[in-house]
């Protein structure tokens, strides 16, 4: 047995059943965190103007996907996302569950990139923009 664990030669562990299935549930949970994620950036204002301190991460986020879109970067959720669906099956570049593959499409839009950049760009002047207004307003 400990030969075979360490040869890789013989039964697998029983362990790698529940490793597979962690993965899995790792690799949903990380994308249903970035799908709210991108939902909170969407809709934050309208929960701003409501809870002023929710204004206040609001604004990271925006400040976040701003540079990350000028930059060229992806996501860092999306990396997290990638890896862990490779942990639980290599061969895959996407899966996971029913939801999660839903959730994939909605997420990542079979657009062009630079669309998706300049609309994400465009999406966090609006906001700052209103905020903008918002300041103005309450001084």
């Amino acid at each position: 047995m400990l030969r075979s664990l360490i040869t890789g030669k013989g039964p697998k562990p029983w362990f790698r059943g529940v490793e597979v299935v962690v993965y899995k549930l790792l690799s949903d949970c990380v994308i249903l965190i970035h799908f709210l994620w991108i939902i909170f950036i969407l809709f934050g204002f309208l929960a701003g103007l409501k809870f002023y301190k929710v204004s206040f991460v609001h604004v990271a986020g925006l400040v976040f996907t701003l540079v990350l879109n000028l930059g060229g970067w992806y996501c860092p959720l999306t990396h997290l996302e990638n890896y862990l669906y490779t942990l639980y099956n290599p061969q895959l570049s996407c899966g996971g569950s029913f939801i999660a593959n839903n959730l994939q499409k909605l997420i990542y839009l079979e657009l062009d990139e630079i669309y998706l950049r300049i609309g994400a760009i465009a999406w966090v002047g609006l906001n700052m923009g209103g905020y903008a207004l918002v300041l103005k307003k309450r001084r």
